[in-house]
């Protein structure tokens, strides 16, 4: 059994993969004040991992609190820490320096390549959302970054005198108070800057969405896409497997 673990902006999440097969997804706040307990909790339930895969954008301190509890645990387990590479797993970094691409990214760009073959934008909507084109032969083409939803709807709440954190409105469309009016903004903007961005390229991708506000986002672009919430597991899985092979 591997264990995968992705440490983003705003949450800790894990799976399980055996014999191929990824388990759901479990997901915990590691801001939370109960994080630590929650997380030793819930790992104390699991067998012992052969390999932990871990990919981490969060802040050093948190990575290293996953890292004790981890080593606790299971003091024999062979821990595998992906970087962003110029090649691997036949995706071809654009970055003149790729190791400057965040590493969710890139595992993401691996998920898609050996998930969906073809070329694919990868989207993942988080607390960033992320645009990466990469073509069928493998070659990243360049990418977008924009604030997510949530870091969208902060913004324009710290930066203005009287408008709220909108928490969700219902229908999305033209709005009659202003609750709605945010929502709808915001969303309408993930989703012209994805549409935009595909309409500009010269060939067709495949859309393939990933992160947590995946799925609302979904419902506001036209055409065919495709949902997967475990893009980052599956290109960390091709390391931890890789690794395992000595590779």
């Amino acid at each position: 059994m591997i264990l995968l673990v992705d440490i983003g902006n705003s949450y800790l999440k894990w799976t399980v993969a055996e014999r191929g097969a990824i388990a759901e997804t479990r997901y915990l706040d590691y801001r939370a004040a109960n994080f630590a307990a929650g997380l030793a909790e819930a790992w104390a339930g699991l067998a012992e991992p052969e390999a932990i895969g871990l990919a981490a954008v969060a802040a050093p301190d948190a990575v290293e609190s996953v890292l004790r509890l981890g080593r606790s645990l299971w003091p024999r387990a062979h821990w595998v820490r992906p970087v962003s590479a110029g090649h691997a797993f036949g995706v071809a970094s654009a970055y003149p320096k790729p190791e400057k691409l965040g590493v969710d990214r890139w595992l993401a760009m691996i998920g898609a390549r050996h998930g969906y073959p073809g070329a694919n934008c990868i989207v993942d909507c988080g607390t960033a959302i992320t645009v990466d084109f990469v073509a069928a032969d493998g070659s990243h083409q360049g990418g977008l970054i924009c604030p997510g939803l949530r870091l969208m709807k902060q913004a324009l709440a710290a930066n203005t005198h009287a408008l709220p954190v909108a928490v969700g409105a219902g229908a999305v469309g033209l709005a009659a108070d202003t609750d709605a009016a945010i929502d709808s903004g915001v969303l309408w903007a993930a989703a012209g800057l994805i549409e935009t961005a595909l309409r500009r390229q010269n060939q067709h991708y495949r859309l393939v969405l990933t992160g947590g506000d995946a799925a609302v986002l979904a419902q506001q672009l036209a055409g065919d896409r495709v949902l997967d919430s475990q893009l980052v597991f599956k290109g960390l899985w091709h390391y931890c497997i890789a690794a395992e092979r000595g590779g």
